[in-house]
């Protein structure tokens, strides 16, 4: 898991700009508040901290990610006493209880292997009548995902139960069950969609062969004429018989909102 998140450029390349996209309706559906204390947990390069950054003033944010570079490049994009960065687990927080006024994660619980603990984890460091918001891709729901394996799958048939069985958090209705278990309430399930927009085939493609997320560990194992097949395979399909140009491809994510009980 490490290894799909080490390298900031190429990962930045694969989905940093698209959960830039996100991390304004995400923010919106989780309610953030100026004047507040915000932990951003798998705070990554610090998509959803830019946001929080512009729109808001007197807000302090501390961001936790268990990826050393990552932290180490949030660090260095923002500078002030309004923010923090600490290497570490979501499961295991490394926060007192009740430190924040809320708790976010923006794509990142379907990485996480004890999702219910992590939750848990971001109920205990958030105060009572905090708020505790996380969102995920759906699956299906990210076409740029979603095209790239179903052409994996034709290729290699194994695959799809290999793709399936990596996917949490990702369906309808499933985050708000984890709240609910974790003990929040008034819990809130939505949907954010938005739209990714490419400028040619190889902006789609190119991110793909740089081993960054589970598309590009991937890619990596692939022999030269199996990764030639696949790249033929989704160029036919994005493009069909048009001369290379722009596309776009929509994205939906699925958000859950909870409270801290008194």
């Amino acid at each position: 898991m490490a290894d799909m998140f080490s390298k900031v450029a190429a990962y930045e390349k694969l989905m940093g700009r698209w959960s830039a996209r996100l991390a304004p309706l995400f923010a919106d559906f989780a309610r953030v508040r100026d004047d507040s204390r915000i932990l951003d947990v798998g705070c990554g390069t610090g998509a959803l901290v830019q946001f929080l950054a512009a729109t808001t003033q007197r807000t302090a944010i501390v961001g936790v990610d268990p990826s050393q570079p990552f932290i180490e490049y949030s660090r260095s994009r923002f500078a002030g006493s309004r923010f923090s960065f600490d290497v570490g687990n979501a499961m295991e927080l490394p926060y007192s209880s009740g430190s924040f006024d809320q708790s976010l994660s923006l794509l990142v619980f379907q990485f996480i292997p004890q999702s219910q603990k992590a939750a848990g984890e971001m109920r205990r460091v958030t105060r009572p009548r905090g708020t505790v918001a996380a969102c995920t891709w759906g699956y299906p729901g990210l076409e740029m995902s979603t095209i790239f394996w179903e052409e994996a799958t034709r290729l290699d048939p194994a695959v799809q139960t290999r793709e399936e069985k990596s996917q949490r958090c990702t369906r309808k209705g499933q985050l708000a069950e984890l709240w609910q278990a974790t003990g929040l309430e008034a819990v809130e399930e939505t949907t954010l969609e938005i739209r990714m927009d490419f400028s040619s085939f190889d902006d789609y493609w190119l991110p793909f062969t740089n081993s960054v997320g589970t598309q590009g560990i991937y890619v990596d194992t692939l022999s030269p004429a199996h990764r030639e097949a696949l790249r033929e395979g989704l160029r036919s399909r994005l493009l069909g018989d048009r001369s290379d140009g722009p596309f776009l491809l929509p994205a939906r994510a699925l958000a859950v909102r909870g409270t801290v009980p008194t």
